[in-house]
């Protein structure tokens, strides 16, 4: 018996790795090549109408520790659409098209997916509901289930930390009116949670464009989960009031009272989460 030479063995040892990798539910690559090949598959799915495979390829994207591109809000409104859960679909397409805007490769796509799930929402007779069922969904946190079901995670922490920094990315400070995206100019904002500590990310920018970037932490335990905001119709600007100095202007966005009112009730939803409310 011949001995297996070093460039079989080698070749073996890499077949054994493929077939390893081919059983596990991914392929041991590094989270941003990980979220590359699962949108790639996603859209594969998509694109042969398989549409619970292209479901799972995305939420399995949703538990990499990376930033959900545009495009995964546009494929997921596609898979929604076809499971009929149309108001969800509509709003998945509305953070496609905030985010990804007029350049974006699906942005007509999206608005024309937006007025189709629109018309459905409306032919679709809501389910006779009996008195256990009403029981259940008064019992459900409705805006939380929304926010889960849209980001395809279990986690409401997790959920309402995307949807703030989908808010907080829509609609950065400006100051101004006329919005110009390429402009350095304002304040940008974004959040992540690491156990009870609520950290914000602050870059700045001044009037010659150079940015600087501040880093706060907060410990939420014994923060009053009630955040107030308020806008400046005059200087386009809204505000969220600091949870602990409440006089203080926390965090910044242009003027739109809806987004502000809805990055207050998010940002209090998370700390009152993770206070255990």
């Amino acid at each position: 018996m011949q001995p297996i030479k070093p460039k079989a063995s080698l070749l073996a040892l890499l077949i054994l790795a493929l077939l390893f990798s081919t059983n596990s539910l991914s392929s041991g690559l590094p989270p941003i090549h990980e979220a590359k090949r699962l949108m790639l598959a996603a859209q594969n799915a998509i694109n042969l109408e398989q549409w619970d495979s292209a479901e799972q390829q995305l939420k399995n994207l949703t538990e990499l520790d990376v930033a959900l591109p545009a495009k995964f809000h546009y494929m997921h409104g596609q898979v929604l659409f076809h499971h009929s859960e149309f108001n969800m679909a509509q709003k998945s397409f509305e953070v496609y098209v905030l985010q990804a805007e007029e350049e974006g490769e699906f942005y007509i796509s999206a608005l024309e997916m937006i007025t189709e799930a629109d018309k459905k929402k409306k032919i679709i007779k809501p389910k006779a509901a009996n008195v256990e069922a009403l029981a259940l969904d008064k019992a459900k946190d409705e805006y939380l289930e929304s926010l889960k079901k849209l980001y395809l995670t279990n986690d409401p922490k997790k959920a309402l930390v995307l949807q703030i920094n989908n808010i907080l990315s829509t609609h950065p400070y400006y100051g101004s009116r006329i919005k110009q995206q390429d402009v350095n100019k304002g304040a940008h904002y974004s959040i992540n949670l690491i156990g009870s500590e609520l950290q914000i990310q602050e870059k700045r920018y001044d009037k010659k464009g150079a940015p600087s970037l501040l880093v706060n932490r907060m410990d939420v335990y014994g923060v009053d989960p009630f955040i107030k905001y308020s806008c400046d119709y005059d200087r386009y600007i809204c505000w969220l009031y600091h949870p602990i100095n409440q006089y203080d202007r926390w965090i910044l966005l242009d003027r739109n009272e809806d987004a502000a009112k809805e990055l207050s009730e998010a940002m209090g939803r998370l700390i009152q989460s993770v206070q255990g409310g």
